[in-house]
């Protein structure tokens, strides 16, 4: 069988184009340091690696979750915990207001600052957050958690006992509010009470002496009494979720962490093993073209 010299010059070429495509390749993946460039490139390795990034943006959101979640609860803890140090003043005021040595005049100055403490309590009660939201209006957050109805002249709770609930880790979900009614009631009995004692008391014809007077402040402070515990329920509830967003993120970061781990495994790139690869491409490289001249140079008249 005779060989031409154009089946030499295509195995030749054929050969040198290989190596200088393997060589690269070879070059690009330790330029960039990744081994798998392509998914073809190793297959199994390269679903694997798809699951991680699926996974790790599962966690970027969960993240992002939980800081929303921790920001939001942290503004409902900062909020319950003014209104308890502000129910804590409405109850040394009504404490007050019972003592039998008050005047009306007494009872009258007393009035203007309840007003103004249940004034704030309200506004406790209706705080929005960065977005606009009410936060204890459960899930009606577009709509005030309580409002207050001329008509009746009564509080009204115009939200719901529904809690808006996000989603913090694979398969856990975190429920991100307390809600008014859950706090104070359906009725919003505190509230009420302390407005109408306040009326009372700002009453100019106010008998001190009136046995209901007194039966009005008592009612009023068990009431408050009640809510109070309400209050502080709630802010322990919140630190309790906290507590568990810390123990969460800190979970996730683990899972992070060995997620990253095996996607450099899988990912990165041996340089020790891709140097001994390149000088063994180069040289390749190099016997291919020697070969290809020395063969070129070869003729029959050159023997002759």
């Amino acid at each position: 069988m005779r060989i031409t010299n154009a089946q030499i010059t295509a195995l030749m070429g054929g050969s040198m184009n290989s190596n200088s495509a393997a060589l690269g390749k070879l070059m690009q993946q330790m330029s960039s340091g990744q081994r798998i460039l392509q998914p073809s490139d190793d297959p199994i390795a390269s679903v694997r690696m798809l699951r991680i990034q699926r996974e790790e943006a599962s966690l970027a959101q969960y993240r992002t979750n939980i800081g929303n979640v921790s920001g939001n609860l942290s503004t409902q803890e900062t909020n319950l915990q003014a209104t308890s140090d502000a129910m804590l003043n409405v109850r040394d005021l009504l404490l007050w207001a019972a003592n039998g040595s008050n005047t009306s005049g007494d009872l009258n100055a007393m009035a203007g600052e309840l007003e103004n403490i249940e004034k704030t309590l309200v506004s406790f009660v209706n705080v929005r957050d960065e977005e606009g939201r009410y936060l204890f209006s459960g899930t009606l957050s577009d709509t005030a958690a309580v409002t207050y109805e001329p008509l009746t002249d009564t509080y009204v709770a115009t939200g719901n006992d529904k809690s808006r609930q996000a989603a913090v880790a694979n398969g856990v979900q975190v429920e991100e509010n307390v809600t008014a009614l859950g706090v104070f009631g359906n009725n919003m009995d505190f509230l009420n009470q302390l407005h109408a004692t306040v009326k009372m008391l700002k009453d100019p014809a106010l008998d001190v002496a009136d046995p209901a007077v007194h039966a009005q402040i008592a009612a009023t402070i068990d009431s408050l009494d009640s809510a109070h515990d309400g209050v502080l329920g709630a802010i322990t509830e919140l630190g309790g979720r906290q507590n568990t967003l810390t123990m969460l993120n800190s979970s996730n970061e683990e899972v992070s962490l060995v997620n990253q781990k095996i996607n450099g495994e899988l990912s990165q790139l041996d340089y020790a093993g891709a140097s001994i690869d390149l000088n063994t491409y180069q040289l390749a490289l190099q016997a291919t073209q020697k070969t290809y001249l020395k063969l070129n140079d070869l003729s029959l008249f050159s023997r002759l």
